[in-house]
C-alpha cells in the first residue's frame, strides 16, 4: 500500500473520530451541577442547552425538555456552588421582541429551603408573545369596532366631543364678544402706563429744579421749611405713581386659565372629569393649581372595575419655562409629583406634543372597591393640542397597579376677569 493511500486512510478515520466525539461529546462541560425539573403547561419554544439566568447572570443550561403526565418538564442543570431556593420563580422569558428565550430563575426566600438534585419545583408559565399579540390586536379591532359601529366607547366619546363642540363654540363667541373689551383695557393700561412714565419724569424735574432754586417755582418758594414741605409732597407723589405703575404692570402680566380634564377608559367603561384653576402670577416662572379631581357622586354604585376615589383634591406648587413644568403637592389627593415635558418646544409643528408623568400616594396600602392596592399611582401619557383650547392624548392611569388605558380631552382657556380679581389682590399684599 502506497504512503499516500496509508495518510488519506488515517485523515478519514481521524475526521471521523472528531466527528464521533464533536456530535456525543458536544454537551460535556467539566463544571460540576445538579438537576432541577421544573413543571411547565407550555414551554413556547424554548431549546435545549437554553441558557438559565439568575439575576441576568448565567448559572446553568437546559439539560432536557420532556413530557410526564401531560406536563412539560424542563431539566436545568445548574452550576454546582449556586443555590436555589424551593420557592424560587421560573418562567420562560425573551430576550426581545426576535430574541432567543432563556430560563429565567427568581430567587427565592431561605426560609423555603434548598431545592436538591433531582427535585421537582412549579414554574410560572407566562403566555406566549404571539398570544399577547393576538390579544393585543383582537383589543385594538374591538375598540376600532366599538367605535366604527357606535358602541359603548364610541356613544361616549361622541357624547363628549358634542360637548366639547358645543362649549367650544360657546367660547368663541364668549371672546369675541369680550375682545373689544378686552383690547380697549389692555390698550387703556399701555396709556397708563405711558401717562405714569411722564408724571414721574416731571416730577423729577420739579424736585430738579427745587434743589436748584432754578424755575418760577424755586424763585417763588424762599422759604426753607416751605421748600421742605413742597419737595416731601413730590417725593409723596413720585412714590404713589411708581407704585401704581408696578400695580399695573402686575395685573397685565397675571394670568388665570380654567383647565378641564375629560378621561375616558374603554376597557373598564369608566368615564372621570377633572376641574382646576391654573395660577400664573407675574413672576413669570412659577404656578398654582387648585381643583379636583375625579369629580362624582360618591354615593353612586361602583361597577367591578371602578377603582377611581371621587372627588380628590388637587393643589399644587410648580416651575416652568418654556419645554418644561415641575410640580409637587396634593395629586388627586395625595402627596406627589407631576412633570410635563415639551421637548420639540422649537418646532412648528411637534410642539403640540405633550409628554406628562404624575407619581403620587407612594404609602398606599388600603382596599378599593374590594381590590387591595399597596403601590404607588403612576400615571402617564401624551397629549396633542390642536388649538390654544382643546387638545386629546392617551394615557395609562395607575400603571403600577391596573394599568388601564384612557383617552384624554383637554378643555383650558383664559379668565380675564378672574385674572384683574387677583391682580387686585396682589395690591393689598
Amino acid at each position: 500500500m502506497k504512503p499516500e493511500t496509508k495518510l488519506g486512510i488515517f485523515t478519514v478515520i481521524g475526521l471521523f473520530v472528531l466527528g464521533f466525539s464533536l456530535y456525543f461529546l458536544g454537551g460535556f462541560s467539566i463544571t460540576r451541577t445538579y438537576d432541577v425539573n421544573i413543571k411547565f403547561q407550555d414551554v413556547s419554544g424554548l431549546p435545549v442547552k437554553a441558557a438559565v439566568k439568575l439575576s441576568g447572570v448565567e448559572v446553568g443550561k437546559v439539560k432536557a425538555i420532556k413530557i410526564e403526565n401531560g406536563q412539560v418538564i424542563v431539566v436545568a442543570a445548574i452550576n454546582e456552588g449556586v443555590p436555589l431556593y424551593k420557592d424560587t420563580h421560573f418562567s420562560v422569558v425573551m430576550t426581545g421582541i426576535i430574541g432567543s428565550k432563556y430560563l429565567k430563575a427568581e430567587q427565592g426566600s431561605a426560609a423555603s429551603g434548598l431545592i436538591t438534585n433531582g427535585e421537582y419545583v412549579n414554574g410560572t408559565d407566562e403566555l406566549p408573545m404571539d398570544v399577547m399579540i393576538t390579544q393585543t390586536m383582537s383589543s385594538v379591532k374591538e375598540l376600532v369596532d366599538s367605535v366604527n359601529k357606535q358602541g359603548e366607547f364610541g356613544r361616549n366619546l361622541n357624547d363628549a366631543l358634542a360637548d366639547v363642540r358645543r362649549l367650544s363654540a360657546n367660547l368663541n363667541q364668549m371672546v369675541s364678544t369680550m375682545r373689544p373689551y378686552l383690547t380697549n383695557s389692555v390698550q387703556n393700561l399701555d396709556q397708563i402706563s405711558e401717562q405714569l412714565k411722564g408724571v414721574v419724569a416731571k416730577a423729577d424735574n420739579v424736585m430738579t429744579s427745587l434743589d436748584n432754586g432754578d424755575g418760577v417755582i424755586g424763585s417763588l418758594i424762599k422759604d426753607p421749611q416751605m421748600k421742605q414741605d413742597v419737595k416731601d409732597s413730590v417725593t409723596d407723589l413720585k412714590q404713589t405713581m411708581t407704585e401704581v405703575k408696578t400695580f399695573v404692570g402686575k395685573m397685565s402680566r397675571f394670568r388665570i386659565y380654567w383647565d378641564y380634564d375629560f378621561f375616558y377608559m374603554p376597557q373598564a367603561q369608566v368615564a372621570s372629569s377633572d376641574l382646576a384653576l391654573e395660577i400664573f402670577p407675574s413672576s413669570g416662572f412659577t404656578f398654582y393649581r387648585a381643583g379636583m379631581a375625579n369629580i362624582g357622586n360618591e354615593d353612586d354604585k361602583l361597577d367591578s372595575k371602578d377603582y377611581l376615589e371621587r372627588n380628590k383634591l388637587d393643589l399644587r406648587f410648580g416651575l416652568y419655562n418654556r419645554w418644561a413644568r415641575v410640580s409637587a403637592g396634593l395629586i388627586r389627593g395625595a402627596g406627589g409629583v407631576a412633570m410635563e415635558l415639551r421637548p420639540f418646544y422649537e418646532h412648528e409643528f411637534f410642539n403640540r406634543f405633550t409628554f406628562t408623568g404624575e407619581l403620587s400616594d407612594w404609602g398606599r396600602d388600603r382596599v378599593i372597591n374590594h381590590r387591595q392596592f399597596n403601590k404607588p399611582n403612576l400615571t402617564y401619557g401624551v397629549d396633542f393640542r390642536f388649538n390654544r383650547y382643546f387638545s386629546m392624548g392617551a394615557w395609562m392611569r395607575d400603571a403600577l397597579e391596573t394599568n388601564e388605558f384612557a383617552v384624554k380631552a383637554n378643555l383650558s382657556f383664559n379668565d380675564q376677569d378672574i385674572s384683574s380679581f387677583f391682580g387686585l389682590a396682589t395690591m393689598a399684599r
